[in-house]
């Protein structure tokens, strides 16, 4: 956190920036997912997939420099009480785990249906053997971890809409880009 004494009235803009980066990754992640069930193109739902890969790591570097620039961010003074902050909290903790393990299990799912993982004419070396029992029991955690995701994202914004319409503070505005 800054050393500063004066707390801000909103997010820094690298921390504003990463957010919003953070969830236009995570919408194209999960419409490419969801998209593919509807594509009966073999062509078309291989190339889906090499992009839902590709926009799941980036998620994930996105994630790796949020973190830290999340942490060393001087947050704003929503003014919350102790409840309030405990449950930001745990959502907040909830909504990064969720952005950490999600592509990991995706990279662990991937190796263990090939053995090694493509992406986009990258070859990167697997986290397992290739399996197929193993890969069925890995997919089924990663839809369930995704659609948690999801709910957590849903919750997230719901949050966020419920303090600017029913609290009527600045904890939506000090995270929307170009709010004075």
């Amino acid at each position: 956190m800054s050393s500063s004494s004066a707390s801000p009235e909103r997010w820094s803009t690298p921390v504003v920036c990463i957010h919003w980066l953070t969830v236009i990754t995570v919408l194209g992640v999960f419409g490419m997912a969801i998209g593919r069930e509807f594509i009966e193109d073999t062509a078309v739902r291989k190339e889906m997939l090499q992009w839902h890969r590709l926009a799941g790591m980036c998620a994930f570097v996105l994630v790796l420099i949020r973190i830290p620039t999340r942490l060393r961010a001087a947050p704003p003074d929503h003014q919350l009480s102790r409840p309030l902050q405990v449950v930001s909290a745990a959502g907040h903790g909830m909504l990064y785990l969720a952005l950490l393990a999600l592509p990991v299990v995706g990279y662990a799912l991937a190796s263990a249906r090939a053995g090694h993982v493509d992406v986009l004419g990258l070859s990167l070396p697997g986290l397992l053997p290739r399996d197929r029992d193993t890969a069925e029991l890995i997919e089924g955690i990663h839809g369930t971890l995704g659609w948690a995701m999801l709910a957590f994202v849903g919750l997230h914004a719901a949050a966020a809409l419920w303090h600017h319409s029913v609290r009527k503070d600045n904890v939506l505005r000090a995270m929307v880009p170009f709010a004075k």
